[in-house]
């Protein structure tokens, strides 16, 4: 079961990581169309303002759970 959960917290780290360039790229390309008013701009700020503490999140959770933090010995 550690085994399993090193495997996801690489799972959870790569995640955090893909997803935060996805959003940024997503953003670059929606505030660089020649059509982009203000609430574009607005939507954008708000929408990554939201999801990089989210991603940060996944990304720690990840981390904690390769290095065995969230191991469970059993003590006799």
């Amino acid at each position: 079961m550690n085994s399993l959960r090193k495997y996801l917290g690489i799972l959870w780290l790569l995640l955090g990581v893909i997803l935060g360039i996805y959003l940024f790229y997503k953003a670059a390309e929606a505030l660089s169309a020649p059509t982009t008013n203000a609430e574009d701009y607005v939507f954008w700020i708000v929408i990554v303002t939201i999801f990089i503490p989210i991603l940060i999140g996944f990304i720690l959770f990840g981390y904690y759970a390769y290095k065995g933090e969230y191991r469970r010995e059993i003590q006799q």
